[in-house]
């Protein structure tokens, strides 16, 4: 029998493990022999001692243990080396050449806890988890080994660090990180920010879906809510858009919208609005504005299963006074990144929100996240976009 530290789980707490699910919550554990530290690699059994791989260990954490490997492997720098090579193989496949992709995706790419997108020549790393912390340098050597990037921003100021213990910080990890970097996505030229921008500098997860209002924007009047950068206007722009009004909340993101249009020569297409979109889209209301065409994503509205309720009218608000803008035969493209509001929800949420508008729609489109994001068939946890495309009758 292995020395090793290993947590013993509860009778009938191995069904979703043993059905690929990587996640151990700490209520499913029956004891925890070895006395693991925090960030430590544990074994993982099931109640009768038999094996079920190997996770990194967080007791302070709900989810207190996350499978690396399902077997007896050395987590080493070999080991990162192997999955980050299968991670960016997959990625070559779906976009070949591409200068701007997330090449690591957390447990869909078996390396829970880590994100990697790449801007060209340089990389934003989220570390998520301390187990990934804890081997942030065996990722640090295994990143250079396989992609050899000239500079590397380390993002670790996302939320789900609290909930690990871990401190909130944002910075070059090594090599030089410019101020601003120019990458091409979707045929645009785009201004990155990975020292101050959101996330980790663009939303590659919806690479495909602004392509889609790109076809339905010919000849249209196109009013796109949480703007951010200004990729969904130029699509619509480059799409053959009569006119778009774009809104976002966020100065600086609109400054870097319009340099974004300009720069792709797009600049007198588009006219930018600042302001908060609840507040604007019922102004719009109020004058009686049409638009062919209103694209609506906002950021997560439900942060926690605590705050579904909530959230869950304020997507209702928000998709109902879109609704009212459009003109007959219009698309709504409205989509919902919250991970709590599963797409059974967000259904009945338009449906909601379309009665409460008065209007009749239909179904022309429902997507998700960019194939680089890919879902793990036993984790429903990796799918969080919802993309509806609705027409109005």
């Amino acid at each position: 029998m292995s020395s090793a530290p290993r947590l013993v789980l509860k009778k009938n707490q191995d069904r979703r493990l043993r059905a690929g699910h990587p996640w151990v919550f700490s209520n499913e554990v029956a004891e925890a022999e070895g006395a693991p530290k925090d960030g430590d690699l544990v074994e993982v059994a099931d109640f009768r001692g038999a094996f079920l791989g190997r996770a990194y260990y967080n007791r302070r954490s709900l989810i207190c243990a996350r499978i690396v490997t399902r077997g007896r492997d050395e987590v080493d720098e070999g080991f990162f080396v192997r999955r980050l090579e299968r991670a960016v193989a997959l990625r070559e496949t779906l976009y070949p050449g591409a200068a701007a992709v997330r090449l690591v995706y957390g447990e869909s790419d078996q390396l829970p806890g880590l994100v990697i997108d790449r801007y060209g020549e340089y990389l934003a790393v989220q570390v998520l988890t301390l187990g990934m912390e804890s081997r942030a340098e065996l990722v640090r050597a295994a990143i250079e080994r396989v992609l050899r990037p000239r500079g590397v921003m380390r993002i670790a100021d996302s939320a789900l660090r609290a909930l690990e213990g871990l401190p909130l910080e944002r910075g070059v990890w090594w090599g030089e990180v410019p101020e601003r970097i120019e990458v091409v996505v979707g045929g645009f030229t785009l201004e990155v920010d990975l020292h101050r921008g959101q996330k980790t500098g663009l939303y590659l997860d919806q690479r495909e879906n602004r392509r889609l209002a790109e076809a339905r924007a010919q000849g249209q009047r196109v009013l796109d809510l949480y703007c951010y950068q200004g990729e969904w206007a130029l699509h619509a722009a480059r799409g053959g858009a009569e006119e778009v009004l774009a809104v976002d909340s966020s100065a600086p993101a609109l400054e870097v919208a319009a340099r974004n249009a300009s720069r792709n020569g797009l600049g007198e297409r588009i006219r930018f609005r600042q302001g908060d979109c609840f507040d604007i889209v019922r102004e719009l209301e109020r004058k009686g504005e049409r638009f062919g065409l209103v694209i609506l994503d906002p950021p997560a509205l439900i942060k926690s299963r605590s705050h579904l309720a909530g959230g869950a009218r304020a997507y209702r608000e928000i998709n109902r006074a879109a609704m009212g803008l459009l003109s007959e035969g219009g698309t709504l493209l409205s989509c919902s990144c919250s991970h709590h509001l599963e797409d059974p929800l967000f259904r009945q949420v338009l449906l909601e929100a379309a009665r409460a508008a008065r209007r009749v729609f239909r179904v022309t489109g429902w997507t998700a996240e960019a194939p680089d994001h890919p879902q793990l068939l036993a984790v429903p946890e990796t799918h969080y976009l919802k993309c509806a495309m609705l027409q109005a009758l």
